[in-house]
């Protein structure tokens, strides 16, 4: 339960923060209003704490209202109705035109970084994370117990999730503690508990639905797994990417699947089997459409005023690393019809649908892509309020979120308003005019997370590695492997130098969704130590090779909370030249580099590339 701030005019400020990360507090202006009046998106404030929307037209969470009234008193809902009486001096917003909504749920993301502020700046005022570093948990559950002032969207979160040594999961540089065996599961649910997780997540993958291989929990392991939760009193949800594993995880009794398959189409029967098991499932299409090249997400961050959109935001939703995969999964016959026709035969059969995108991942951004997950989500079938409350009432319900999802007297005042009627296009959710969290109005402007400090700048004249004098010459501290092993991949490299060039050979193996093997070029005078490079636009660099794609990854300044932007070349069998435009990589500002990787990620199998003549100009 939550509980009310009293006695001060301003509430202390409350706050998630992953390690490491500098996300900027900001407040909302106060904008009294004596009657009734107009409330513009871009007005420098609105009433806060105690006030009435009036005129609007209300989606409580199950059903449209029209000509409702909400009045809010110090951060919670006190009354909705038709033409309440307010009192005389209650400020006032005009809803006449505007949907009211509640503060929208993302059904899985993953937390770090400023995601928390980019979730709230779009209307997702809690998010349902399913996996982040369990440090965060203790300081979301005191966030999320009060009404005060805030930059960040309510975490309730799994924590740590469960999967095999080597597993998808342990690919992130997160510290996870896996499970060999069903006798260990019991006392790992009891470990996460204590560690505060709000449920407990279960990772059944063995990336086959990817065209590749990867460790994965054994089936006994993984119902050891629901019923210790169960036992502790928790919910089970199960990551799943095929239509067996996913049967399967219902079979032995999952609360939940966060993310629907793309291998095969269920049939009406085995949907009716899941409706009937009382499941959920969060299907995740944001993520899915990006590796098929739907461009929903792209069309919403062209639509909103460029302002709201953070670094972070820009790049995950521009970098195409998951897009690289499509071409084979096609191939292979799989495509994105294939999920949305999931959806709509699991929503026919009953099941119950939350909406999530799994944002930051490559092709999605927090708080953002949930705006394409409800188009998504109507293109699978489903009406305007189901659709809503999917992402409001449903998921509430389904992960135990207590007083949010609904408009209802009692519950916080998490509530967006959207000009237009959203009944009738569920696309206007982006148009966002106000968003308040906790009763206190949200500021939407973009906060840039804190640079790095003290970046050198790059010296003058030119800068170009020729390996004239060995692999660590010419600028930076030099060259390294890198291969997906350091996220328990089995792709291999090795270099050497021969006739003056850097060569790379090795080989991509199956082992990890996402392979990659390849040469790193640190640019500062420590690893990953970043440098300005100001004034520069085109990397350039000489290379041949076996005719493979290969690709440049940019890694700038406080990479450990973005992924890094990466823009393809081919080595071919001739010496040729490559030129890079530095603002091809989608990033917040491409002259701060810490590092430039050269890798292949697929086809699996051996390769070999040369560079000469790298240089920055």
């Amino acid at each position: 339960m939550n509980s009310h701030t009293t006695g001060t005019d301003e509430p202390r400020h409350r706050s998630i923060r992953s390690s490491g990360a500098a996300v900027a507090g900001f407040f909302a202006a106060f904008l009294i209003l004596t009657v009734p009046g107009p409330l513009d998106a871009q007005d420098a404030g609105a009433p806060e704490r105690s006030f009435a929307i009036v005129g609007a037209t209300v989606f409580d969470g199950e059903v449209f209202r029209r000509q409702h009234d909400v009045w809010v008193e110090e951060g919670r809902i006190r009354r909705v109705g038709s033409r309440l009486e307010l009192p005389d001096d209650l400020p006032r917003v005009d809803g006449r035109g505007h949907t009211l909504l509640p503060g929208l749920i993302d059904g899985h993301v993953h937390t770090f970084g400023g995601t928390l502020s980019d979730a709230l700046r779009f209307g997702v005022t809690s998010v349902l994370d399913q996996f982040s570093d369990p440090a965060l948990l203790p300081g979301a559950k005191t966030a999320r117990d009060d009404i005060a002032r805030t930059a960040e969207a309510d975490l309730y979160s799994a924590g740590m999730l469960a999967t095999a040594p080597g597993g998808h999961g342990t690919q992130f540089g997160m510290a996870v503690e896996p499970l060999t065996e069903p006798a260990g599961a019991a006392a790992w649910v009891r470990a996460r508990k204590e560690e505060g997780s709000d449920w407990i997540k279960i990772v059944s993958e063995d990336g086959g639905a990817y065209r590749g291989e990867m460790p994965a929990l054994e089936r006994e392991t993984i119902g050891a797994l629901i019923e210790g939760a169960h036992a502790e009193g928790l919910l089970a949800v199960v990551h799943v990417t095929s239509l067996e594993r996913a049967l399967d995880a219902v079979a032995l009794g999952a609360d939940g699947l966060v993310h629907v398959w793309f291998d095969a189409a269920i049939s009406e029967e085995e949907a009716q089997r899941v409706a009937e098991a009382g499941v959920f499932v969060v299907p995740t299409l944001s993520v899915v459409a990006g590796i098929f090249g739907d461009s929903t997400g792209l069309r919403i961050l062209e639509e909103v005023d460029e302002s709201l959109v953070s670094p972070m935001q820009g790049q995950t939703m521009r970098d195409p690393s998951l897009l690289r995969l499509g071409p084979e999964l096609r191939r292979a016959g799989l495509g994105a019809h294939t999920a949305a026709e999931n959806v709509r035969r699991l929503h026919t059969a009953g099941v119950r649908i939350v909406a999530g995108t799994d944002a930051p991942n490559p092709g999605t951004g927090t708080g953002i892509s949930m705006h394409g997950e409800l188009r998504l989500l109507a293109r699978a079938g489903l009406e305007s309020t189901e659709i809503l409350a999917a992402a409001t009432s449903r998921a509430a319900d389904a992960f135990g979120v207590p007083e949010r999802g609904r408009i209802a007297e009692g519950y916080v005042a998490d509530l967006v308003l959207v000009r237009g009627d959203v009944e009738s296009d569920v696309s206007r959710t982006a148009d966002i005019v106000t968003i308040w969290k906790d009763g206190y109005a949200v500021a939407r402007e973009a906060t840039a997370t804190a640079s790095a400090p003290d970046i050198a700048a790059a010296p003058d004249g030119p800068l170009v590695v020729d390996f004239e004098d060995g692999i660590d010459s010419g600028f930076g501290s030099g060259w390294q492997v890198t291969t997906d092993a350091m996220n328990g991949g089995a792709s291999t490299a090795e270099l050497a130098l021969e006739a003056g060039a850097l060569v790379v050979r090795g080989e991509t193996k199956a082992g990890f969704p996402f392979p990659w093997a390849g040469a790193i070029w640190f640019t500062g005078p420590q690893p990953m130590q970043a440098v300005d490079f100001s004034g520069r636009t085109t990397l350039r660099f000489r290379t041949r090779g076996d005719g493979r794609p290969y690709a440049v990854m940019l890694f700038g300044a406080g990479t450990a909370a973005t992924v890094p932007p990466m823009v393809p070349f081919v080595a071919g069998p001739e010496w040729a030249v490559v030129e890079i435009p530095l603002d091809s990589f989608a990033t917040a500002d491409p002259t701060i580099i810490s590092g430039l990787a050269f890798v292949t990620q697929a086809p699996l199998g051996s390769f070999a590339f040369e560079l000469d003549d790298v240089e920055i100009r």
